[in-house]
């Protein structure tokens, strides 16, 4: 699933398809002033890419996303983590940037 934001954002769509390609995740949210509609003309993606328990070490590397950027119009920040850890902190914790993500971030894609 593909949330309408990636349908109406060009540069998003070719960044979730390239984290698509690259790690296969389960879900993948957009937080930060993207999400709050309030970004300017030069900001850059903050997305959370939410991986299975299950993956290896290397697809819970962002550097894997990084390394693959060539030819993205506009940069990204990306944050990888497991779904557990992911929803487990956002419970637990309401300050902490799983909670902040669930409470304003958009969810893009989810498998």
């Amino acid at each position: 699933m593909l949330s309408d934001l990636v349908a109406r954002d060009p540069d998003l769509a070719a960044i979730v398809r390239r984290l698509v390609e690259c790690y296969g995740p389960e879900r993948i949210y957009l937080f930060g002033s993207r999400a709050r509609a309030d970004a300017g003309a030069d900001s850059d993606y903050d997305l959370v890419v939410l991986v299975p328990d299950s993956a290896d070490v290397d697809r819970r590397d962002c550097g894997l996303f990084y390394r693959n950027q060539l030819g993205l119009r506009r940069g990204a920040d990306v944050v990888v983590t497991t779904s557990s850890t992911f929803d487990a902190k956002a419970a637990r914790v309401p300050s902490s940037l799983p909670a902040t993500v669930l409470r304003e971030g958009a969810l893009l894609y989810a498998a």
